[in-house]
């Protein structure tokens, strides 16, 4: 069951004295000014004051949310299309067999001291 509520981030910045500016985090257009905080976020501040609440929820009227799961097809890394070509090749898999042999070799005589120094 949904909640009747939705729940929002106020968002509220003092710019200088006497100058605050309220929005809401989710709706970053809805966005009041006002001289302090109570009057830029407060609904039961005095009439004729615009602040934040009395503008979103006029707002909300006019919005409509939707969720949408929108379906992607899952695309394939660009070289799987190469996965597995030498599969079947003979040389491929002597090639395979020696560099195997390398990597398990303890033998470091090819390496040149020189070269990390």
């Amino acid at each position: 069951m949904s909640s009747p509520h939705l729940k929002v981030t106020l968002l509220v910045e003092t710019l200088a004295p006497g100058k605050v500016v309220a929005s809401i985090l989710e709706f970053p257009h809805c966005q009041v000014e006002a001289e302090n905080r109570e009057a830029a976020i407060s609904s039961s501040y005095p009439q004729g004051v615009v602040h934040l609440q009395t503008t979103f929820l006029e707002r909300l009227k006019h919005i409509e949310a939707i969720s949408w799961d929108v379906p992607i097809q899952p695309s394939e890394p660009e070289w799987m299309k190469f996965a597995g070509v030498f599969r079947d090749d003979p040389d491929f898999q002597e090639i395979m067999e020696a560099i195997r042999a390398e990597r398990a070799s303890d033998d470091d005589s090819e390496v040149d001291p020189s070269y990390y120094l």
